[in-house]
């Protein structure tokens, strides 16, 4: 059975302090135990995820659900003006 549902989205920004790069780790941990996806690889996909933080500026995360997956991305500046952001998959758990 599939379902058209738009994917369940959670946001993440993460200021550029050391002690709270674990925050990422914390969300993406959360979504897998909700999406039930087994926690094979989830601490190498922390790493992944941890590693695509700035350290000069918020790093801004999107976590998604569907169809017993879970996606991690991160934005990216789109423009010259670096208004409009692009989101760019980083991690993707399966069940």
């Amino acid at each position: 059975m599939t379902t058209d549902r738009a994917p369940e989205y959670a946001y993440l920004r993460v200021p550029p302090v050391e002690g709270l790069r674990s925050c990422v780790g914390l969300v993406l941990a959360g979504m897998a135990a909700r999406a039930r996806v087994g926690v094979g690889g989830l601490e190498e996909a922390i790493e992944v995820l941890e590693g695509t933080q700035s350290i000069e500026a918020p790093t801004h995360f999107r976590f998604s659900l569907e169809n017993g997956r879970v996606v991690a991305e991160v934005a990216e500046p789109a423009g010259d003006d670096g208004d409009e952001l692009r989101w760019r998959a980083v991690v993707e758990l399966v069940s």
